[in-house]
């Protein structure tokens, strides 16, 4: 009889076997005796035996935990080698070398074969990987056009950079979701001997792009359009999609990044692409409408060294293991604290993630928890990080306070300059560390840890679907962590995910077994959710008809538009190419023209104060913006426009964080009395008759509690600026109604080139000005080419006077010269 999953779950088939026994004293730790081992490993020669996959799954798992329990690892070691789970072996072999048989010939030829699976890293290290691994690296670079669909720490990211070191592609971009992963995505090319050697230059900006032949961009899909649309000649020959599922959603991004996908592919027929992507269950959910997909071929790696372990704990109550195989929960002994504090300091490891859903809640946690702990003892690097944050910042930050107990907070309101540093600090801290984050874990951020514990089921306002639940866990112990050279840890072959409702992190009637029913079981197929108009799987022809005519007037000529969809006036077209999502353009473009036409003539404004007004007059004023459009808060609020005048006047002025953040502290001072819009994410109260806590009375607010909301506030607004208003910004200069100048001044705080070719080129404002004012001779700077060269010795000069901490670490990110 065929063993399956649905057939072990059946009571009636557990009647008259001692498995569930077994199974359940070796999920819980508890010692077997002799015969209760023989018979644990019949139940898993059996299991492996089977033909369906998740039956074999369940084989590995209990050797997997019998291995690890009893100390006798050749069961693992055994089925490793059958499997080509090679770092599994290696790490035995390193902990229990009785297990290698010398001089045999069975040994001689493991380890012959066990060469065919080890491979340069691209800096200089060798790295041992599984068949699944060396399957896809192969795949990967044999195919013109692919989807590799593999876990976290299956090396997505060591493949695109195979991709790109390898091949002899004059142009490549990687498309990546966040600005966060550009930094991060520039740091591994750089480091690459492989892609030191080829001298690429690497783009991270738009505007970083002056005409060269051969380059490699690193973007975000809204950088990407900009570049597309500034240079309608460029094409490329390799496209590489990180974090691919972000294409499957019907918001803006994911449109947006089919938009660009859509156009690279136009302007080259003879496209290289790849997509990556941790989870989903078809390929060809990704292909595209125009048929460009359809040679796009999938490989899906189908192997899992690790086995997690689903805990669910309530406060002041017993836990249980929710079992992802037999989709039961089986108590465990023991209890969890009724404080949940203490309940996350039991739990928690030497370097834990804290799941929440909203920013505010990560930084509230993170107080709370650093209020109940010592100070850690990694005493110079803490104390170096305290001065450089408070010195970028402020000493009242949250952040300053709670890492001085080894906790960190993490989200997407951090302000650029500090996110990168924060994960930096995460792994170099050598004492018990705990990291509170929001979903930005799911945007490929590599954090090393060895536990998770999720307090919400929440992305945003919907539960985490399977696919995004199944990513978040699998960023907890990584392999760089489980087969560190040196110091291996087998045990995170078995990582602790712990879940924690009824706290006021998550909703209150959060069912946490159901929820990991639907999430977590894997009797359950993993579903696509396919809702983007722009992917044949959305099905959808009247909003695909919809957004290709947007794309036919970005785009001209790639699909044809009706005459009377076409935007027929110059401010209509500039609309389209500066991605403008705020109103149809072609019914209000008329309208827009006759407003251009009567400012001809009229000299290009070069002052700040009255770009605001400029773009409330031509652009918003009347506009027909939708329900959703972040604009609406201009089109009938003059104070509003005041305001946002006010942060464009610090953006040409080139202030500091620490500037912005004492202006908005003076800002509130003067409107004490009167509520102040903060958005829902910090809100506190409603105004007037609406229903949405955005409000927040500033009165009763301490100090301290202003500065952190200052410091949300200012990335908040420098992110609305950038995303929202930047666009109507460069369009006021194409269409001459801005200076070259001002331009200049709104979009990088200053007209000094070389420090605008800094910026270009991904550094920082502080760095850029640091670097100009005290360092230029460690730097080399190509105008002409827009080209930049960093040499270690920046490093070294920054270091030995002492500099801030965090813009050292960011001029270590950005070397590549020697």
């Amino acid at each position: 009889m065929e063993v399956t999953l649905k057939r072990i779950r059946n009571a009636s088939n557990l009647i008259d076997s001692n498995f569930l026994d077994l199974y359940t004293a070796l999920l819980k730790g508890e010692q077997l005796d002799a015969p209760q081992q023989r018979d644990t490993l019949m139940f898993a020669v059996l299991f492996l035996r089977a033909d369906d996959p998740l039956i074999q799954r369940l084989g590995y798992r209990v050797v997997l935990h019998y291995s690890l329990l009893t100390g006798d690892y050749v069961p693992l070691r055994d089925i490793s080698i059958m499997k080509d789970f090679h770092p599994i072996v290696e790490v035995i072999e390193t902990i229990a070398p009785l297990l290698r048989d010398e001089g045999s010939f069975g040994q001689t030829l493991l380890e012959a074969d066990r060469e065919n699976f080890r491979t340069d890293d691209g800096e200089g290290n060798i790295i041992t990987r599984t068949r699944g691994q060396m399957e896809l690296r192969e795949f990967n670079e044999r195919m013109i056009e692919s989807a590799i669909v593999a876990p976290t720490s299956y090396g997505k990211s060591e493949m695109m950079l195979d991709k790109v070191a390898n091949a002899a592609f004059s142009r490549t971009c990687i498309v990546v979701p966040t600005k966060a992963l550009i930094a991060q995505t520039r740091l591994s090319l750089v480091r690459d001997s492989r892609m030191r050697a080829r001298k690429l230059p690497i783009i991270t900006h738009h505007d970083g792009y002056t005409g060269q032949p051969s380059f490699v961009a690193v973007v975000t899909q809204e950088r990407l359009h900009r570049l597309l649309s500034v240079n309608p000649q460029l094409d490329f020959d390799c496209l590489l999609i990180d974090e691919a599922q972000g294409l499957l959603g019907d918001d803006d991004r994911s449109i947006d990044l089919s938009r660009a996908i859509l156009r690279v592919r136009y302007r080259n027929p003879e496209l290289s692409i790849a997509y990556y992507t941790p989870f989903i269950s078809d390929a060809r959910k990704l292909r595209h409408v125009l048929d460009f997909d359809n040679d796009v071929k999938a490989a899906n790696v189908d192997e899992h060294m690790k086995s997690e372990r689903l805990i669910v704990g309530m406060l002041g109550d017993g836990a249980t293991i929710y079992d992802q195989f037999l989709g039961r929960a089986i108590k465990l002994t023991g209890s969890l604290p009724k404080d949940l504090v203490q309940a996350i300091e039991q739990i928690s490891r030497q370097n834990t993630l804290v799941y929440v859903n909203k920013p505010k809640h990560a930084q509230e946690l993170a107080l709370r928890l650093s209020a109940n702990r010592p100070f850690i003892q990694d005493i110079e690097l803490i104390e170096r990080a305290i001065e450089s944050i408070s010195e970028l910042v402020d000493p009242r930050y949250a952040l300053v306070e709670s890492m001085r107990t080894g906790v960190l907070f993490h989200h997407g309101k951090l302000p650029d300059s500090l996110r990168s540093y924060v994960e930096h600090v995460f792994r170099q801290l050598e004492s018990p560390t705990i990291l509170v984050t929001t979903s930005t874990l799911l945007e490929g951020v590599n954090t090393p840890c060895d536990r998770l514990i999720v307090l919400s089921p929440k992305r945003g306002r919907a539960n985490l679907r399977q696919s995004q639940f199944r990513n978040l866990i699998g960023r907890v112990a990584r392999f760089s962590q489980i087969f560190k050279p040196g110091a291996p840890r087998l045990d995170l072959l078995t990582p602790e995910i712990h879940l924690i409702p009824g706290t006021e992190y998550a909703p209150r009637n959060w069912s946490v077994v159901n929820f990991l029913g639907k999430v977590a079981d894997l009797s359950k197929e993993l579903v696509d959710d396919v809702s983007n108009p722009l992917l044949e799987a959305a099905d959808d022809a009247e909003q695909m008809e919809r957004e290709l005519e947007i794309l036919g007037n970005i785009e001209p000529g790639i699909v044809t538009v009706d005459e009377d969809r076409l935007a027929q006036t110059v401010i209509g077209q500039a609309c389209f190419q500066h991605g403008v999502h705020d109103f149809d353009i072609v019914s209000f473009e008329v309208v827009l023209q006759e407003r251009l036409d009567e400012r001809n003539g009229m000299p290009a404004l070069d002052v700040v104060d009255g770009v605001m007004e400029l773009i409330f007059q031509l652009f918003l004023k009347g506009a027909p913006l939708d329900d959703d459009s972040e604009l609406k808060r201009l089109q009938d609020n003059e104070i509003a426009r005041k305001f946002y005048s006010m942060i464009l006047s610090w953006r040409a002025g080139n202030e500091s964080l620490k500037r912005m953040i004492a202006g908005f502290l003076d800002y509130w001072s003067q409107h004490e009395d009167s509520p102040i819009y903060v958005g829902t994410a910090w809100g506190e109260e409603t105004n007037g008759e609406g229903w949405k806590k955005a409000w927040v009375q500033m009165g009763p607010k301490s100090a301290t509690e202003r500065v952190n909301l200052a410091v949300v506030k200012v990335k908040e607004e420098q992110d609305f600026l950038d995303n929202n208003l930047m666009k109507y910004v460069d369009m006021l200069f194409e269409l001459g109604l801005i200076s070259d100048r001002l331009q200049l001044k709104i979009k990088y705080g200053t007209t000094n080139p070389s420090v605008i070719c800094l910026l270009r080129n991904g550094v920082s404002p502080d760095l850029a000005h640091l670097v100009m004012d005290e360092y230029v001779s460690h730097i080399s700077l190509n105008l002409q080419k827009g080209e930049v060269k960093v040499r270690e010795s920046l490093v070294a000069a920054m270091r030995a006077d002492e500099k801030n901490d965090v813009l050292i670490y960011e001029a270590s990110t950005l070397v590549n010269s020697s």
